[in-house]
């Protein structure tokens, strides 16, 4: 009876020195992704992407919720408002710079389709960068211009009022990079908003707009079968999907280098411990050599720390804002 007493005590040491483990283990929920645009789309496709190599380091499963609406408000919202426990963390993009100067503009509700209802600096924490969009300015082959210097000539004369500059409608990012782009140049362009880029590129390449700003990578296909013409890269470097395509610098106009860009997120709250284990999880994702091509469609990996990301966001709500408040009256 001893040794059963004994042999029994044992079995229940043995039992509670393991069971806290297993108990971890087994006990791990689900982490849910909050991706603010469409399914199908290049943040949807590229979340899935980095969810699914970074799931088998954390060993936890890894959803996606698509939750779209208000310029990417609705779903941003939801992560905001959630625990901050790590099991819900969210994607956000240049838009999330753009609303937090949107937000006190009186316009705003009817630009975005409704009231931005957080803090975009305090309410949240980065976890890593996803994805880099970098961007080439192109025109028509109708267009009767090679360079910028030639694109904004061509912008001030003859009988035309401007270059008709297809953006994605106010407040967009690609609004914002046309008034930059206008600081910059001096050049005259006008407005032509698109509810997204698909429409936007197939009047473009008919001839029934002049120029827009659009992502490499989905331009590069248009460009190498002549349908559009790449006149300048818009990033710091030329990039190598389009290596013969000068740079504004280079072209002579230095002093901007812009790229849009999506990263994670997570409630402001999140314990630091928690956002280092995802931060590592999804960078180390990021780093992998087939990322590349699994994120050949939207743009380049992005394995960007926390510190870069917090620091880039407080640097697009200066510039965008100072853009928003000279053009949003």
């Amino acid at each position: 009876m001893n040794i059963t007493r004994r042999a029994l005590c044992s079995s229940l040491a043995l039992g509670l020195a393991i069971s806290p483990a297993m108990a971890q283990e087994s006990s791990k929920q689900p982490i849910r992704i909050i991706v603010p645009y469409p399914a199908g789309g290049n943040a949807d496709s590229a979340a899935r992407a980095v969810a699914n190599l970074a799931s088998e380091s954390l060993k936890q499963t890894i959803l996606i919720d698509n939750r779209p609406g208000a310029s990417s408000i609705i779903g941003t919202e939801l992560v905001s408002r959630a625990p901050a426990d790590g099991l819900t963390i969210g994607v956000v993009s240049d838009s999330h710079a753009i609303n937090q100067v949107m937000a006190k503009n009186p316009k705003a509700t009817d630009i975005l389709g409704g009231k931005v209802p957080y803090d975009a600096v305090r309410d949240f924490v980065p976890i890593s960068g996803m994805i880099l969009v970098p961007l080439v300015l192109v025109v028509s082959p109708k267009v009767q211009a090679r360079t910028v210097k030639e694109v904004v000539q061509l912008s001030k004369g003859g009988d035309k009022s401007g270059l008709n500059f297809g953006t994605m409608g106010s407040g967009s990012p690609w609004f914002l990079h046309m008034h930059q782009l206008h600081n910059l140049t001096q050049g005259t362009f006008v407005d032509v908003p698109y509810k997204g880029l698909a429409p936007a590129a197939t009047d473009l390449i008919a001839g029934q707009i002049d120029i827009m700003v659009m992502p490499v990578h989905y331009a590069q296909q248009y460009v190498k079968t002549g349908k559009l013409v790449a006149i300048a890269t818009l990033g710091e470097k030329r990039h190598p999907l389009m290596p013969d395509v000068p740079t504004l610098a280079e072209s002579g106009y230095p002093g901007l280098a812009i790229s849009n860009y999506l990263y994670f997120v997570a409630p402001a709250a999140t314990p630091k411990a928690t956002v280092d284990r995802l931060s590592a999880a999804f960078i180390a994702a990021l780093k992998q050599p087939s990322m590349k091509d699994k994120l050949s469609a939207s743009g380049d990996p992005y394995p960007a720390e926390p510190a870069e990301l917090s620091a880039r966001l407080r640097k697009d709500i200066d510039a965008y804002g100072t853009v928003i408040q000279a053009t949003l009256k």
